[in-house]
């Protein structure tokens, strides 16, 4: 179990105000500057002037009714305004509720209403666009009575009330008391150096406001306040860092990325800089940001994680030179205050190494979600394991690896992961691998939906000029597997970023993916069938950057892509294709002219096995996989390509009229058989199967066993008889046949819709089963043929009585099942082989087993079984 709880700052415990260590700054250093505003031609005001101002606007804002626990909605223009009215509602006694005037008027609106504000803080250009009836008080300077002492708030009270986007689209209001934002500054005062001149970089509504600029003028620093201009122009960042002699920034990790991309080209070297802080974003240390930082050696880098339910969270201090920095650094520790658990969905703690939900414990916790008792509910849940009844954690959503060390690895989001084809993508890591390209400045990475619903990775890209996307795919894949090579690039001129910083995801989502041909006219004798399959593939692929003798999985394609090239081929040339010419034909040149070549079978019986070549080895020794459910071998590629061993790979596939629904299993394993010792009638015969072709595998052995055939080698791939390895069920009694005919049976109705087919194959028992959802516009020949060869095979998987099996078995299982699944899987099939049965655990879950994320991982398993064998 992982828990790291640190102890109270003594900032915390002895100044539970954080105005009072603002006002002890004036009284002993009035005359220091404590606001430089970068964009007023260098405006000042020093403590005692800031302080003046401030008491003076909390007793307007104590005389219009503020009082404990009341939210002052602030809206002003100013930098300057900005900060005397965070402090002024503070010192009022009420809450800070800062407003985005870039957001449209019906969510100010709500805002207001909603975290009740009945005065508000607001310049004349902002005050009309407040609700009616609303209070507003100028942020004018003015000089305090004194008559009116400043309050200390009570620990509990309100701070402040920031709002984050919340998944239905209403804003969420966070409600942090003082004890949070104690806890905060009384860190960061400690950990830092205090005094340091520090840009006031984030936006007004973003929570890392209160960390930069309360931990400045607690200390006695001095803020440079920047305006919104100047946080989005990197060069006038750099500028300002420069003029102004800046000591520490605040800033999110794609302004550092851009701030350090414009200090190379231009050559400027920020000198001043001691320390750097990014939070909000993953951190990725890019060579330009290396750079960066080699060129002033003395700046720390601190890298911090925190959502804003709990602020800050975790922390990290990159140690060593640049050089040395991880590419993906972690999210460090726990820091004071702060508890962490890394829990599993039942709340039980996971074991070290194991990935899990973050949860947060301690001092530092808003109150919740202001006037949302059922959104709090949900997500500040109580502590199973606190000692004190009453305890909270707040459940961040975030998935994170205990490195053992006390720190922590981000890996996801709980809700919106990444993924491509069944397997988990990590965007930074493809983001990374992109940003290596000499010419990308930024990237980001998204999944889009495509034609017919298939979702393909996209990368957004910030270029110094035109960059093709085929440059940008071959540099990836020399770097990544092929399933993280983005399908489409799409330029942006500069990447977008909210008001926080971030990178903007709605505005890239809105984007228009580039515009690719359109789909290809029935063949004829004016368009050859190069054409067509060339028209296909860029509306596919997205891009027409290949040339006839390249491979299409070399190019972006995969082989969900593939089955929509069948289609669209299907439909364009007015005959069946089968899925598995992409085998051995996979570049335009080479499928043309298998396609060319093609008559339609004549009256001669032609066996409905098909035996492939999926890599060339030696003609002596081969490996032959049978087919999973649908009968089509695509789904060995990847198992086939990553593999060593010095073996010819062989798929043992289905083609033609699907088998008879009735046949048994035995009938089907028959065909393959046979069609098995037309090729190599002797043996000694090699057979490994994944999910379905696991199964059929083990009854071709017993077949070629029982005619007298040497089977030296047997190997089930997540596959077995007599419980499935997806849902842990008898085989007779799994749900499959049930969903397939509900397919069928729908995509027989002409009223069927998309939404119709999503609700029945997007789930992830559906996408464990068959590898990917079906569109309603794909009811090809293919397709038909598929689902009815998959209807038969399952149908005769349900009925199979497997007998005892005497040669060596190796059974080859997906962790991802769970250890008590998996140990359930082994007694079966202790219960069927009398011979040796060897063990072995692969990562990953029952699809991801042999493709793309754990498919190295298989293939050198699956290799040194065989070396084994042939020792």
């Amino acid at each position: 179990m992982t828990e790291t709880v640190m102890p109270t700052t003594d900032v915390e415990t002895a100044a539970p105000f954080v105005y009072d260590l603002v006002r002890a700054q004036a009284r002993t250093e009035g005359d220091r500057h404590a606001l430089v505003d970068a964009a007023a031609g260098g405006t000042a005001l020093t403590y005692a002037e800031l302080v003046g101002r401030v008491d003076a606007l909390a007793e307007r804002l104590r005389a219009s009714g503020v009082g404990a626990d009341q939210p002052v909605a602030v809206m002003v223009d100013r930098p300057l305004d900005q900060i005397v009215a965070l402090l002024a509602a503070m010192a009022a006694g009420g809450a800070y509720c800062p407003l985005d005037a870039t957001a449209p008027d019906a969510r100010l609106t709500a805002i207001v209403r909603a975290v009740g504000a009945r005065v508000a803080v607001a310049d004349p250009a902002n005050a009309a666009r407040l609700p009616a009836g609303t209070e507003v008080v100028s942020p004018a300077a003015g000089t305090a009575s004194g008559s009116a002492a400043v309050v200390a708030p009570s620990p509990d009270a309100l701070a402040y009330v920031i709002h984050t986007s919340g998944s239905t689209g209403a804003p969420k209001g966070v409600a942090m008391p003082h004890r949070g934002l104690s806890r905060l500054i009384g860190w960061q005062v400690a950990s830092g150096w205090p005094g340091l001149r520090t840009l006031q970089f984030t936006a007004p509504t973003f929570d890392v406001t209160f960390q930069e600029v309360l931990s400045t003028l607690a200390t006695g620093g001095c803020l440079v306040l920047a305006s919104e201009e100047l946080r989005r122009d990197p060069s006038a960042l750099l500028d300002a860092i420069v003029e102004h002699r800046v000591q520490r920034l605040f800033l999110p990790y794609v302004a550092l990325q851009m701030m350090a991309v414009t200090a190379a080209r231009r050559g400027v070297v920020p000198d001043p800089l001691e320390h750097v802080v990014t939070a909000g974003e993953r951190l990725i240390i890019t060579s330009d940001i290396r750079a960066f930082f080699a060129a002033v050696p003395r700046c720390r880098l601190d890298n911090h994680y925190g959502p804003t339910e709990a602020h800050l969270v975790t922390s990290l201090t990159l140690p060593g030179g640049a050089a040395e920095w991880p590419s993906v650094p972690s999210i460090g520790a726990a820091v004071g205050g702060v508890g962490c658990r890394v829990l599993d969905e039942r709340l039980a703690a996971v074991a070290e190494g194991e990935v899990g939900e973050l949860y947060v414990g301690g001092s530092g916790l808003a109150r919740g979600y202001l006037g949302a008792p059922a959104l709090t509910a949900e997500r500040f849940v109580a502590d199973p394991f606190a000692a004190v009844p009453g305890e909270r954690l707040y459940r961040t959503g975030d998935l994170v690896r205990d490195c053992g060390d006390g720190t922590y690895e981000f890996i996801g989001r709980t809700d919106t992961q990444l993924k491509v084809r069944g397997f988990r993508v990590e965007p930074a890591e493809v983001e990374l691998a992109l940003l290596s390209h000499p010419r990308v400045e930024a990237a980001a990475v998204d999944l889009r939906q495509v034609a017919d619903g298939v979702p393909v990775l996209v990368a957004y890209l910030q270029t110094d000029g035109p960059v093709a996307h085929r440059e940008i795919t071959d540099h990836v894949r020399g770097l990544l597997p092929a399933y993280m090579v983005p399908a489409r690039t799409v330029p942006v001129e500069r990447m977008p970023r909210t008001s926080s910083g971030k990178v903007d995801t709605r505005a890239l989502a809105a984007i228009e993916l580039p515009a690719v041909a359109e789909p290809a006219p029935p063949a004829d004798e004016a368009v050859p069938v190069t054409g067509v399959i060339t028209a296909i593939w860029a509306r596919v692929l997205g891009h027409d950057e290949f040339d006839d003798d390249e491979d299409f999985f070399d190019v972006g394609g995969d082989s969900l892509l593939a089955t929509w090239v069948v289609a669209e081929l299907s439909q364009a040339l007015g005959r069946p294709v089968d899925l598995s010419m992409f085998i051995e034909y996979s570049t335009v040149e080479d499928l043309a002219g298998a396609l060319e070549s093609a008559t339609p079978a004549g009256p001669q019986r032609v066996s409905p096995s098909q035996i492939v070549t999926l890599r060339a080895g030696p003609s002596g020794r081969g490996l032959y996989l049978p087919h999973p459910l649908g009968g089509e071998l695509l789904g060995y590629r990847e198992l086939a390509r990553a593999s060593r061993a010095p073996l010819r790979l062989l798929g043992v596939g289905w083609r033609g009229e699907p088998p008879a629904f009735g046949s048994s299993l035995a009938e089907i394993a028959r065909v393959h058989v046979e069609q098995l010792r037309v090729i190599e009638p002797e043996g000694p015969y090699r057979l490994a199967g994944w999910s379905f072709g696991g199964v059929l595998a083990y009854e071709m052995a017993q077949q070629l066993a029982a005619e007298g055939g040497a089977v030296e080698f047997l190997a089930l791939l997540d596959a077995n008889p007599l419980i499935d390895p997806i849902t842990g069920l008898a085989m007779d009694q799994t749900p499959f046949l049930d969903m397939l005919n509900a397919v069928v049976e729908r995509l027989d109705d002409p009223d069927t819709t998309e939404a119709d087919l999503a609700e029945l194959t997007t789930g992830e028992t559906w996408i464990q089963l068959m590898g990917a959802p079906i569109a309603a516009s794909s009811s090809s020949g293919y397709l038909r043929n598929a689902l009815e060869t998959a209807r038969s095979c399952m149908n005769a998987a349900m009925r199979y009585r497997p007998a005892p099996y005497a040669g060596p078995v190796h059974l080859f299982q997906a962790a991802g099942s769970g250890a008590e699944r998996q140990e359930r899987l082994v007694e079966a099939m202790r219960g069927l082989c009398t011979g040796t049965l060897t063990v072995t655990s692969i990562q990953g879950d029952h699809w991801g087993f042999i493709r793309g994320e754990h498919v190295t991982e298989a293939a050198r398993e699956l290799d040194a079984a065989l070396e084994l064998v042939g020792r």
